[in-house]
């Protein structure tokens, strides 16, 4: 059953490209509308030379305006589309870029594409990352976002036809999972089974960018503006429910939402904001802001595993309550199998300082500090200067001698 995940696209198509073709892991590339040079075109699946198809793209964009802001919001420059295959069918990669052009040209048939297949995921399963313009090259006006469950139903047909597993749609009416749960984090059979076969689930996905604004953030505002920068929507659950909880939806699909405490209690409003009241964490007092920024890099170009690796750094550190680089290496030698991992994407990242800084030397049990100006030194030096100083005293009338006789008047 092949997986569609949209991304949105709100900059130039640069930063996707060489995210997308950094260290020769690119398989092979696929183009529609774009002038790409093909070294063999009369192939059914040709094979191109290197080409830039982020310039053409902005080019397009920038010639047909459709650079500015729409409505006061930021122009959506293109929408980037992870299309996974079902790992059990064992697709080879040219049976994949069948299933994806087809996908492609039913699709966005009047927009310019480039198509770039990864295999650099657990699994080694290939798919493909597929660059939509947002210009239509017809019409020139702006792509209009297709509806994610058409797109889905599209590529399930498609697979189905080709003989690869597909995924049926769940039947009006059908009851949703039980909400709520006592554990700090709670992954439901769907989602586990997502994972186990390389498989994109959005539910994890709002897991991870949570759980990395709860380690960084120091406030709930701050907390709400770094999903908001990592594309998730925070919004208070009904007036009705029988507790109070925050909703989260990502912003490109707002459809995909779920509870906190559906998550797990540690992503919870309760518990968050009881997390909040008790002191900033040692990766929101140091390297969050980089951390936070790194995560926000990775969405913006989709890089979903890199994401993971964050997520997974983040839940290390903070679940130990690591302060610094020092203790990390002690902790990844108690831990080698996630230790070495998370401690490389800390040293990338800087979300440690190297050394914490270290509480005040205690005094020992019953020894007394003295203040400034006191002790007995103090004391005798405070007495001799009182005396100097103190205006001469008249003698007691006992020292006067006898008082001497009234006289009768």
């Amino acid at each position: 059953m092949p997986i569609v995940k949209p991304i949105s696209g709100h900059t130039g198509c640069g930063g996707v490209f060489r995210y997308l073709t950094k260290d020769g892991r690119a398989l092979a590339f696929d183009y529609l509308n774009l002038p790409a040079p093909a070294l063999e075109p009369g192939e059914d699946l040709p094979e191109y030379a290197p080409y830039d198809w982020a310039r053409d793209m902005d080019a397009t964009r920038r010639e047909a305006g459709n650079d500015t802001p729409w409505k006061g919001k930021p122009a959506r420059t293109y929408k980037h589309y992870v299309l996974s295959p079902d790992p059990g069918d064992r697709i080879e990669l040219s049976d994949l870029r069948r299933l994806t052009m087809a996908w492609v040209r039913e699709n966005f048939a009047d927009f310019e594409v480039a198509v770039v297949y990864h295999d650099d995921n657990a699994g080694r399963i290939p798919h493909a990352h597929v660059v939509v313009n947002n210009t239509n090259v017809g019409n020139l006006r702006r792509l209009q976002d297709p509806a994610p469950r058409a797109l889905k139903r599209s590529a399930q047909r498609l697979a189905k036809e080709m003989g690869l597993s597909y995924l049926k749609d769940a039947p009006k009416g059908a009851p949703s999972p039980p909400r709520g749960t006592l554990q700090r984090t709670y992954v439901r059979r769907a989602e586990a089974e997502l994972s186990r076969r390389g498989l994109y689930s959005w539910v994890a996905d709002i897991r991870m960018r949570v759980e990395i604004a709860r380690a960084v953030a120091r406030d709930e505002a701050d907390f709400r503006s770094l999903l908001s920068e990592m594309g998730v929507a925070v919004a208070d659950n009904s007036p009705r429910a029988q507790r109070r909880d925050w909703v989260y939806s990502l912003s490109d699909a707002p459809t995909r939402r779920i509870s906190g405490e559906s998550l797990g209690l540690s992503y919870g409003r309760d518990r968050l904001l009881a997390r909040f009241s008790s002191g900033a964490s040692a990766l929101a007092t140091n390297g969050g802001r980089a951390l936070a920024a790194a995560a926000a890099d990775a969405l913006r170009v989709g890089g979903v595993d890199e994401l993971r690796d964050l997520a997974e750094a983040v839940s290390f550190v903070d679940s130990r309550r690591i302060r610094s680089m020092e203790e990390l290496r002690r902790a990844a030698e108690a831990s080698p199998a996630m230790g070495e991992k998370v401690l490389a994407v800390a040293e990338r990242t800087g979300m440690l300082p190297e050394r914490s800084q270290r509480p005040p030397a205690r005094r020992p049990a019953g020894v007394r500090t003295q203040r400034p100006g006191s002790g007995p030194a103090y004391r005798r030096g405070s007495e001799q200067q009182r005396q100097r100083s103190a205006p001469p005293q008249q003698p007691r009338r006992d020292d006067r001698g006898p008082r001497p006789p009234r006289e009768d008047r």
